[in-house]
């Protein structure tokens, strides 16, 4: 009987790990849950809010708990064979600027910076009371395009707040496509 209460991030629960990792590296969103193809659901360089979920396990509390995260910019890859996906000329999902063009391809991946691919994090979400998520705001910043590139940011949790995180589902990879 499990009767302790954890945190878990819920796209690693719901996606494979990548190649040699202990956690999924994604590059696709659909509602902060599960990648899938859709026309808006790539993670590009236009300002946009990525909505990571963070998961309870275990009872709802009648008192809001934090738990601590941190930012993994080290990418632990080079490469990512981005998916199919809609381009577009200005930001995902402005009336008359999305293209029929279907792109795909493999991306040379170095490391985000907080302030420049995204806004700098709190590195604390909460679970509000008699809930069972919260979410983490990951905030694109509208950065400069380049050819075949893609930046990598991670989130990890730890121990830092009132709930401890999941040994196995506390890490996920995110690469933003930066091509034009």
């Amino acid at each position: 009987l499990f009767t302790s209460s954890l945190a878990e991030i819920d796209a690693t629960a719901l996606n494979a790990n990548a190649p040699g990792l202990t956690y999924p590296i994604i590059a696709r969103i659909a509602d902060g849950r599960v990648p899938t193809v859709t026309a808006d659901s790539s993670i590009r360089r236009f300002v946009q809010t990525v909505k990571i979920r963070i998961n309870l396990v275990g009872p709802q509390s009648s008192k809001a708990q934090t738990v601590g995260y941190e930012v993994m910019t080290t990418s632990p890859i080079t490469t990512y064979n981005f998916p199919q996906t809609r381009l577009f000329t200005s930001a995902p999902g402005t009336p008359g600027r999305q293209t029929p063009a279907v792109n795909s391809g493999t991306l040379t991946v170095t490391n985000a910076v907080a302030g420049v691919h995204f806004a700098a994090l709190s590195g604390t979400v909460t679970i509000p009371a008699n809930s069972s998520f919260g979410y983490i705001d990951l905030n694109v910043l509208a950065s400069a395009s380049e050819v075949g590139a893609g930046r990598f940011v991670g989130i990890r949790l730890t121990s830092a707040g009132s709930l401890k995180p999941s040994t196995n589902y506390k890490e996920l990879g995110i690469v933003i496509d930066q091509r034009p």
